[in-house]
């Protein structure tokens, strides 16, 4: 089975995202994995969704999980999908628009 952007339940309570390869026998490998919180910045305000790595500390990018230590593997929601794409991505995309011939500086002379 190839590697898959999943969401997993950790039996210590973590919500985990990560691309997952099943194939190895009792354990999973997650590569790339982030940890989801959910924080709510005040009574009454919306719950935000912030990522952060799942294995601060570690030289890999790669953590293998034992297969009992899960709860239950989903598919992210479509938002959770991109965010954690674009902290994965090795490409940058500009927020800004393309330099024209119209926003080149000119020199002086």
């Amino acid at each position: 089975m190839a590697s898959e952007i999943k969401v997993l339940r950790i039996t210590t309570g973590e919500d985990v995202i990560a691309k997952v390869d099943q194939s190895s026998g009792e354990n999973v490998e997650l590569d790339k994995p982030f940890v989801i919180i959910p924080q709510q910045l005040g009574p009454g305000k919306p719950i935000q969704l912030m990522m952060s790595l799942y294995n601060a500390f570690g030289k890999s990018e790669k953590v293998t999980l034992n297969k009992d230590k899960i709860v239950f593997i989903t598919d992210p929601k479509d938002e959770i999908l991109k965010s954690y794409e674009a902290n994965t991505s090795k490409i940058i995309t500009p927020k800004s628009s393309l330099i024209t011939e119209t926003n080149i500086p000119t020199l002086k002379k």
